[in-house]
């Protein structure tokens, strides 16, 4: 996409800049976002809407320290929110604590007021209100985005106010009240798991999560099918790809925690599932091969009437043992880490040096990556889901 930078009012109007740097973003061009803005900034340093714009651009571009500056400014042009709560959210995150509390507060009002005025059938409030369509694409608009400030809100509470005497009450009130917005949204229902492991629950955790996952794989499965019916068509299918691509990182959290609650069968469908959007996802990968060998080393301790935990058996008391599952297990594993390193060595990876660090160990305790385990598959699909997406049960 190219967006000619036009530095005039009177050739290009304040909703026509903030509409092609969204444009910019939502199409992961940060740099050419923050290149278009960046010339307009004095003709629009007091116009909120444009400040948000810039500020969300800036922390993009990984300049938190400017775009937090950007975004405060806004924030105190608009006390209320009535221009947008995307700032507010912004700030009350990178804030954290009790002040961040405050500042995602006033966007979960203003959406609060929001949501009724639409259910009073008043939309006027709502900006282009007619590109979500009806009433209940609103509804489901301004839910959405409620549960964003929610979840926040859980976040702060289950990390820099973790030792605060409320903060189990309050991550209870805030998932009860999220679910009662939205009892079917995947995300929420991962989040109340990741409550419920922090307060030992493990089985209400475990219950969390399959059914976060179930919604999940049904969300999927129908973008899917819509980008596969646009594609017949001929139809742009560019926001269904967004969205999909979307999906990764809070399955990626469903994935680590199904490996913390031992649900190891569920950990490996939804790496597989993610890798169907994206294939050269290393953490997927790396989750693959970890949920294989904790199910190694459990059948082992189980055949070896072993008493401790099995998780910390040693790779090198099982990769020998003469049973088939943990065979097959370790075998799995190995792949998976194969698949790793390949990635790993492949050009442009962008990875944490840590997780790197972690599938090389895995993998050279597994007997490292041999000639004919580097050599491409015949069944190799070619690279480009964006042009058709195709999930693997079809």
């Amino acid at each position: 996409m190219r967006i000619e930078n036009r530095n005039s009012s009177r050739m290009t109007t304040l909703d026509e800049i903030v509409g092609n740097s969204r444009a910019l973003i939502q199409t992961a061009q940060t740099e050419e976002a923050l290149a278009y803005l960046t010339p307009f900034l004095e003709q629009f340093a007091k116009d909120v809407t444009f400040l948000q714009v810039y500020g969300e651009a800036l922390l993009e571009n990984n300049n938190l320290e400017t775009g937090f500056e950007v975004l405060s400014q806004a924030c105190s042009l608009d006390p209320d929110a009535l221009k947008g709560t995307e700032k507010f959210f912004y700030v009350g995150q990178i804030i954290g604590g009790s002040d961040g509390l405050q500042y995602l507060d006033v966007s979960l009002r203003r959406l609060e007021q929001q949501i009724e005025e639409v259910n009073n059938n008043n939309t006027t409030s709502i900006v282009n209100a007619a590109d979500y369509g009806s009433k209940d694409d609103i509804l489901a608009y301004l839910i959405k985005k409620m549960n964003q400030g929610i979840f926040a809100k859980i976040e702060i509470w289950m990390t820099d106010l973790c030792m605060e005497e409320e903060a189990e009450t309050q991550c209870d009130q805030l998932i009860n009240y999220s679910l009662s917005l939205d009892g079917e949204n995947p995300e929420a229902l991962s989040l109340l798991s990741s409550i419920r492991i922090s307060q030992q629950r493990p089985e209400d955790a475990k219950q969390a999560l399959v059914k976060s996952w179930d919604l999940f794989n049904v969300k999927k499965q129908k973008l899917e099918e819509s980008a596969n019916s646009k594609a017949d068509k001929q139809e742009d299918a560019t926001d269904v790809g967004l969205e999909y691509v979307e999906l990764i990182q809070p399955l990626m959290t469903v994935a680590r925690f199904a490996i913390e609650l031992e649900l190891y069968d569920l950990a490996i469908t939804v790496a597989s599932n993610i890798q169907d959007i994206n294939e050269d996802a290393l953490e997927t990968y790396y989750y693959e091969a970890l949920a294989n060998l904790f199910s190694a080393k459990k059948v082992y301790a189980t055949k070896q009437n072993i008493n401790e935990d099995y998780r910390d058996v040693e790779v090198r008391d099982i990769i020998d043992f003469d049973d088939q599952d943990v065979k097959n297990h370790i075998a799995e594993a190995k792949s998976s880490l194969v698949q790793g390193y390949k990635i790993i060595n492949s050009d442009g990876l962008d990875a944490d040096p840590e997780l790197v660090e972690q599938v090389n160990v895995l993998l050279n305790e597994l007997g490292g990556a041999s000639t004919a385990d580097l050599m491409p598959r015949r069944d190799e699909e070619e690279e480009g889901w964006e042009d058709e997406i195709v999930s693997d049960s079809d």
